[in-house]
């Protein structure tokens, strides 16, 4: 939830995000516990996406393709499946400390 202490709702409103993956045929019903928690609700926007994955790796043709975003809110599998992109395209994983090195080197920090 976020609100206008994050510049983007009105003075008393919030913004709230329900989500989750679809499992029956009634999706509004699986987040109905959701929204229950969050009412009075005064304007809602339901879409449904489908979830797709590439049909390869991309190993041999170079064409590295993510996946679609998920019902996870804060981007969690968006950052894995950038990682394994990574993997794939350079043979290694990402080298986070690496990076905290040049950062140290050009900036002086910590």
């Amino acid at each position: 939830m976020i609100s206008s202490a994050h510049n983007v709702a009105a003075q008393g409103k919030y913004i709230a995000i329900a989500s989750t993956t679809v499992e029956t045929k009634e999706p509004e019903k699986e987040i109905r516990p959701a929204l229950e928690l969050l009412e009075p609700i005064e304007q809602k926007f339901v879409s449904i996406s489908d979830l797709l994955v590439p049909k390869d790796l991309g190993t041999e043709s170079q064409i590295f393709i993510s996946r679609t975003y998920d019902a996870t809110t804060h981007f969690e599998t968006t950052c894995d499946d950038i990682k394994d992109i990574y993997k794939r395209m350079m043979g290694s994983e990402f080298d986070f400390e690496e990076m905290k090195r040049k950062k140290n080197d050009i900036y002086g920090e910590d």
